[in-house]
């Protein structure tokens, strides 16, 4: 496992890349991340050192699709933040990305906080818990940005690392009657320029999108982390990851479930 000193290395080449805006071909030998905790070492050492407000948090690899392509077994978390978190409809500066890339996806807020357990409480957090938690959810698009020249041939470790690849969130309106909704069922059609690009249902993610927040609630309480009240959760992606290009608009189209919009400025 990385020593504290290697992570907060590793951590200060990954956000010099971000005020650089360049990409990094790989990490020294002495702070390459090997494992998903050596990764989650070095996006806390960035969050610790960047010192943005947290937002919110994403959950990569929460589909069967995503877990074969990034050649894991399990999802991984990762931060948004404050500045990051955006209202559909939303435009953002194609030129602030390595790539614009999308992904829809289901995000939920938080009504009171999900603290970490005590290892002596002797339970994980559970469905009704969970639910009881979220006040809203709504349809929400993932901005996909990284600061690796070639990610999938360095491997999941270095995507954790680089907080989960989060480049950005949109969120549509909140879902007025969500909880008697069938989110699993739900379909989303993502269109680009009003060109369909994608689609899926809330069943790709984990089976069901609470599923995700079950999921993320649990591994960061075994990580002494919580979730705190107000936050917002998105919970992987329904459609893949959809590559755009500067001065494209991207829908992602919920149905009677509403829809959210980002644009790539030029």
């Amino acid at each position: 496992m990385l020593s504290d000193t290697a992570a907060r290395t590793a951590a200060e080449l990954l956000l010099k890349a971000r005020g650089d805006h360049r990409r990094l071909e790989r990490l020294p030998p002495d702070c390459t991340p090997q494992t998903v905790e050596d990764g989650m070492a070095i996006q806390n050492a960035l969050a610790d050192l960047w010192g943005l407000e947290v937002a919110g948090w994403k959950v990569g690899a929460a589909s069967a699709a995503a877990m074969e392509m990034l050649g894991t077994d399990a999802p991984f978390p990762g931060r948004v933040f404050a500045p990051y978190l955006l209202d559909s409809p939303a435009s953002v500066a194609a030129e602030a990305l390595h790539k614009c890339a999308v992904e829809c996806e289901f995000a939920f807020r938080l009504g009171r906080a999900l603290p970490p357990r005590d290892a002596d409480y002797g339970a994980d957090y559970g469905m009704d818990e969970i639910r009881e938690a979220v006040t809203e959810a709504c349809p929400a698009i993932e901005l996909v940005n990284d600061y690796w020249v070639d990610g999938f041939a360095l491997g999941v470790a270095h995507f954790v690392a680089d907080n989960g690849s989060n480049g950005g969130l949109v969120l549509g309106d909140p879902i007025g009657d969500w909880r008697e909704r069938d989110l699993a069922a739900a379909a989303v059609t993502l269109t680009i320029d009003g060109e369909p690009a994608a689609s899926g249902a809330g069943a790709n993610v984990l089976g069901h999108p609470l599923n995700t927040l079950v999921w993320l609630a649990n591994d960061l309480s075994r990580r002494g982390i919580g979730l705190k009240e107000g936050e917002v959760v998105t919970t992987g992606s329904m459609t893949g990851m959809t590559p755009c290009r500067p001065g494209a608009t991207a829908v992602g189209d919920f149905g009677a479930l509403g829809s959210v919009q980002v644009t790539f400025d030029v």
